[in-house]
């Protein structure tokens, strides 16, 4: 209706100004009602733009073309009327097909400029992922390094095995520096069991504690199909999630657990948790399961080389304890399982190991085989 308006407002002015204005000219003088075609098919469009064209040809019949103040035409007037009406027509298709490709052009100008926009951002958003990813492959590469580095010399010339809890240790700092997090826990398996041994969080006296069964909760059931868990958010709501007292992970909204892996045989899994709703993308976990790949084997050798130093460390303590119980048979004239009973029993009253007992039985009869005789010089 605005359109049709300002078409009525157009040819109206049109009338009034060729009205004011027809006594200095000869023949009627129309170039005003051709201004207002043109205008009203300018900003009305099409449809508007004709009825423009129907009002103004009315008014020049039935006030300029004779005979005056009706609408018949007389003959020697038809082609002069005729050529109005069709210059009217073509004014107003070329005005209205003008403002049509006006508006086109500025319509694709203007979604040019949005897909320039869109398109500038995921640029800069996927300049940001490389550059996150090539961050992230460096410090991966860093793991073995860092993880075999001697912590005596500071160099990987002759590299040491480390420490289980060195291992795990580099094993959280860089998950929790690759991916965002607010804890962080790695299990170990161990005689089928996956025991907690190293964690980012506020509550480390669970460290060591805690020991879940394959298949239970969501950490179990990771260990037992080896496949990672991404929960974005509700984790507790999961039919795997099992609450256990020692953890509380019925404070974290978000989840991501996946395996350890050493020749395709678990180790152990690796957990990370959020408070807040989280969604983990597809790189974070490939970057955490390339952890998990890269650093299977190191945790699994460490695991060896802790238990082989466990094993000789109690084979070294049997042997001591041995040579006490041989010492005192000997001076107390006593069976083997007595010198063993009386260890016992010293070790329990005086609050101490029996390797310590035993050491201590053998240090003295040391100084007492030292001791030098009267007369000896």
């Amino acid at each position: 209706m605005r359109g049709y308006g300002i078409a009525l407002s157009l040819v109206a002015a049109a009338l009034v100004l060729t009205l004011l204005l027809q006594h200095l000219f000869l023949h009627p003088f129309l170039f005003f009602f051709f201004a207002a075609v043109m205008a009203g098919a300018w900003f009305g469009g099409t449809a508007p733009g004709l009825f423009a064209v129907l009002l103004s040809t009315l008014a020049v019949d039935y006030f300029f073309v004779p005979p005056y103040y009706s609408f018949s035409v007389n003959g020697t007037e038809e082609a002069y009327f005729a050529g109005f009406v069709f210059c009217s027509l073509i004014a107003s298709w070329v005005s209205s097909s003008k403002k049509q490709t006006e508006v086109a052009l500025k319509e694709a100008r203007n979604q040019l400029q949005g897909l320039v926009v869109e398109r500038t951002a995921e640029l800069q958003k996927s300049n940001a992922e490389l550059q996150e990813n090539e961050r992230g492959l460096q410090l991966l590469a860093e793991v073995p390094q860092q993880i075999w580095m001697d912590p005596s010399n500071g160099s990987t010339e002759e590299p040491a095995v480390a420490s289980l809890q060195q291992v795990l240790a580099q094993v959280v700092e860089f998950a929790t520096s690759l991916v965002k997090c607010d804890s962080c826990f790695v299990y170990v398996l161990e005689n089928d069991e996956l025991i907690l041994r190293a964690s980012r969080d506020p509550h480390p006296e669970i460290v060591d504690r805690l020991k879940l069964k394959l298949g239970q909760g969501i950490t179990g059931w990771v260990g037992e199909h080896r496949v990672p868990v991404s929960l974005e958010e509700n984790a507790s709501d999961d039919p795997r999630f099992r609450l256990f007292n020692e953890v509380p992970e019925e404070r974290f909204e978000a989840f991501l657990s996946v395996p350890l892996l050493s020749r395709g045989q678990l180790v152990g899994v690796i957990n990370l948790q959020n408070r807040a709703r989280y969604r983990y993308s597809e790189r974070e976990i490939r970057v955490l399961s390339t952890i998990g790949f890269l650093t299977g084997a190191e945790i699994e050798m460490a695991r060896l080389e802790s238990e082989n130093s466990k094993l000789s460390r109690k084979l070294e303590s049997r042997k001591i304890v041995e040579r006490a119980k041989g010492v005192m048979q000997r001076e107390l004239r006593i069976s083997e399982e007595e010198a063993y009973l009386t260890l016992q029993r010293e070790s329990r009253k005086r609050g101490k190991s029996m390797k310590e007992i035993a050491e201590a039985i053998l240090l003295n009869e040391e100084i007492k085989s030292n001791k030098v005789k009267p007369g000896t010089s």
